[in-house]
């Protein structure tokens, strides 16, 4: 049949169209319409699927494009349909397209069709001369393809449990002049069967210590006799790589192995350190000899395990040894000690762990163990210990305090001790800013002035002669020409870089170097936004009012989020989001109209709508997303289906569907089309939860409308989503 008598015999009206007559439209196009439209129908046809898509993609396996084969053969696969063998086979032996052979391949074994097996076994071992290959893509590549059609050999004859292929997988494992799958090939061992599983535990004998590895790897997650006495042999092999493989393999399938105790008394420290951390926990009758291991990785291992499993304290004497490690001279032993005494002793830990911390050079390292131990101990005499930590210089310490006091605060009901200080930090009060004296002040500007004249002074040399006489003294860039205009993006870089009306030339240091008052401010700042209580957004309202920048932008960034938990706003955030939904910063204007999203006030429904028309992108998305939640998106939304930004268009279409008002169904079939059909896959996902048959029909529509063709590429994909499996399962279900 071709496609203008296909499409003249299905003249239905679109509110009539059911889904066998979108199959049937697919199978038209695929078995008649150009190669394009071709290949997207047989990618539909193979996640709608029925009756009637296998047959026409059986048909599809006859095309004169690869492509179409290909996706023809691929949907298939997914299909699984013991009609398509015979064809399916004889592109796997006559088809020159490699893709095509591979997919037929697995689409024959997913059918566990008995009459692939003599030919795979054939392509296992070689490039077998009855069947056809494309010799010419050899030729002018230098790749094979009869090696990737051997290993997809080898994983189909697995899957289908062939036992004969066992003798061609160890002649494949062991040529060293192909292509190395041993991985592969050793997996597909395992799952063959017992012949399989005798095969891979013979390379445990191997003198070559990678076989080993990757054979000690497979077989422990095998049963059986053999695999039980392969294992018992790794278990001993010479090679520390192979032991590890072993403690990896029999720990990942069941780490209270019996066979795992051996390792954790193996001769390599490697070896028992890594046992220790795989099974420690479900062998802890070895914990008291390796928390005494000469081996330093062992002893961390063991008290990390420790740190983990408050259970396993009753090692001998535990405490009063993990007193001692505290004070080793190794730092990382001290610092493991530190938590790993935290959690065995919570009583009597803070007092003991905070004597660390009164020397003049205590370690990052020390610090960080201590943050951790207080944070297991909990309690207020805990969280004063972190406030005591706040004012270290170095900043990630402050950072992991602060973050410790959050976590403390989100185990108990609010308010509470760790809230309170995080209320503290961020209104100033915990770690005050430090009262500099007169006389320094004035030192410093004296300083900063001097530096000021000294840049200014500093004239960059005119020739290269002047340069060499001068020693390159100067380092500042000479002014631009003064007919040089810099355009506004030019300035927002330079802001950025700070080089906008400085002299000289400035590095930017990895750590910034801020003081720990504005550190704790910031910090609180941040973490308050995991708090989604009133008093909170009232507090945040004295960092949004502060000169500093990134003080201000994150109380707004908390502000935001914690406005997506709560029913109501306060009337005085309320105000002063309203402000800040018209800064001149879009960062601050872009929280700002997401924060009044979750008001229930109708005052800001006019301040959001007028946002719709904001210069920033994400500013108009958020506006977008705010209507939406306030039950207003289709107040100007639709019109954002044309903005220039994609994200904006797919946002206001998002907002639209969740109305599933009267009319979206054709604004959204519609939008699908636009763009060259940009968001026609994302559209089509969003009519599917609105209505799918009446998005079928105006997809179907375009599909028989031949003036309309050059949108049947985004009618197929846009069927495709709309019916994904849901022919095949009605088709089932009726069987």
């Amino acid at each position: 049949m071709n496609q203008s008598s296909a499409k003249s015999s299905q003249v239905v009206k679109p509110s009539a169209r059911k889904d066998s007559d979108v199959c049937s439209a697919l199978c038209d196009v695929l078995l008649g319409g150009i190669d394009i439209h071709r290949v997207l129908a047989a990618q539909a046809l193979g996640h709608i699927g029925g009756e009637e898509a296998v047959e026409a993609l059986i048909k599809a396996l006859l095309d004169e494009d690869a492509d179409v084969r290909t996706d023809a053969a691929t949907a298939l696969v997914r299909l699984v349909d013991a009609k398509a063998d015979k064809q399916l086979l004889e592109n796997l032996i006559g088809d020159p397209c490699p893709e095509v052979k591979l997919a037929a391949m697995t689409a024959l074994a997913a059918t566990r069709s008995r009459e692939v097996v003599p030919w795979l076994l054939r392509i296992l071992a070689s490039r077998d001369e009855d069947i056809v290959w494309d010799d010419d893509e050899f030729y002018e590549t230098g790749w094979d393809d009869w090696l990737d059609m051997q290993l997809k050999a080898i994983e189909g004859l697995a899957n289908l449990g062939i036992e004969e292929a066992v003798p061609g997988i160890v002649t494949a494992i062991s040529d060293a002049e192909a292509q190395d799958i041993t991985d592969t090939a050793m997996k597909a061992l395992a799952r063959i069967g017992p012949s399989g599983i005798t095969a891979l535990a013979a390379y445990l004998e191997n003198g070559d210590a990678r076989l080993r590895r990757h054979a000690a790897l497979v077989i422990t997650r095998c049963d059986g006799v053999e695999a039980v006495k392969a294992v018992r042999l790794a278990i001993c092999d010479p090679s520390v790589e192979v032991r590890l493989a072993v403690a990896r393999g029999l720990a990942g399938r069941n780490p209270e192995d019996e066979r795992l105790e051996a390792l954790l008394l193996d001769d390599d420290p490697l070896v028992r350190g890594e046992a220790v951390r795989l099974c420690g926990e479900h062998h802890a009758s070895r914990l008291d000899l390796l928390l005494d291991d000469k081996n330093e990785a062992v002893r961390l291992a063991v008290l990390e395990l420790l740190a983990n499993h408050p259970e396993l304290s009753g090692v001998p004497f535990l405490a009063d040894r993990l007193r001692e490690l505290m004070r080793a001279p190794s730092i990382s032993i001290t610092a493991a000690a530190v938590v790993a005494f935290c959690v065995v002793e919570p009583k009597n830990a803070v007092a003991e762990i905070t004597d660390l911390m009164t020397g003049e050079h205590i370690s990052t390292e020390i610090q960080r163990a201590v943050i951790c131990g207080l944070k297991a101990v909990g309690g207020d005499e805990a969280v004063q210990g972190l406030v005591d930590i706040l004012a270290c210089e170095d900043r990630q310490v402050r950072l992991e305090a602060m973050s410790a006091i959050a976590d403390l605060a989100a185990q108990t009901d609010w308010p509470n001790v760790p809230g309170e200080t995080l209320l503290a930090a961020v209104s100033g009060d915990l770690v005050p800013a430090p009262e500099i004296e007169a006389e320094e002040a004035e030192e410093a500007q004296e300083v900063e002035e001097a530096v000021v004249v000294e840049l200014e002074d500093d004239i960059p040399p005119t020739s290269t002669l002047e340069s060499i006489l001068g020693g390159f003294k100067s380092q500042a860039e000479a002014p631009p020409p003064e007919d040089v205009e810099l355009t506004h993006e030019d300035m927002e870089f330079l802001n950025l870089t700070g080089g906008a009306g400085k002299k000289g030339r400035r590095t930017v240091p990895v750590v910034p170097d801020v003081v720990p008052h504005e550190d704790v401010r910031l910090f609180a700042a941040r973490l308050l936004g995991n708090f989604p209580y009133p008093d909170i957004t009232l507090a945040l309202l004295d960092p949004l009012s502060s000169g500093e920048n990134e003080l201000k932008q994150t109380a707004m960034d908390s502000l935001a989020h914690i406005a997506g938990d709560l029913s109501e706003l306060p009337v005085e955030v309320l105000e002063v989001l309203k402000v800040e939904a018209k800064s001149e910063n879009q960062d601050m204007r872009r929280q700002a109209v997401r924060a009044m999203g979750c008001s229930k006030d109708a005052s800001v429904v006019m301040i959001l709508i007028n946002t719709l028309d904001d210069e920033d992108s994400f500013v108009r998305s958020e506006a977008i997303r705010s209507l939406g939640r306030l039950g207003e998106a289709g107040a100007g939304v639709g019109r954002l289906l044309a903005d220039p930004d994609a994200f904006v268009r797919l946002t206001a279409a998002q907002a639209l569907a969740d109305t599933a008002a009267a009319g979206v169904v054709e604004t959204l079939v519609e939008f699908s089309f636009a763009f060259e059909g940009f968001h026609g896959r994302e559209a089509a996902r969003m009519l599917a939860s609105i209505d799918r048959p009446a998005a079928n029909a105006l997809f179907m529509k375009t599909l028989n409308d031949e003036e309309r063709k050059r949108y049947w590429k985004v009618a197929i994909e846009g069927l495709e989503e709309l019916n994904r499996n849901q022919i095949s399962t009605e088709t089932q279900v009726s069987a």
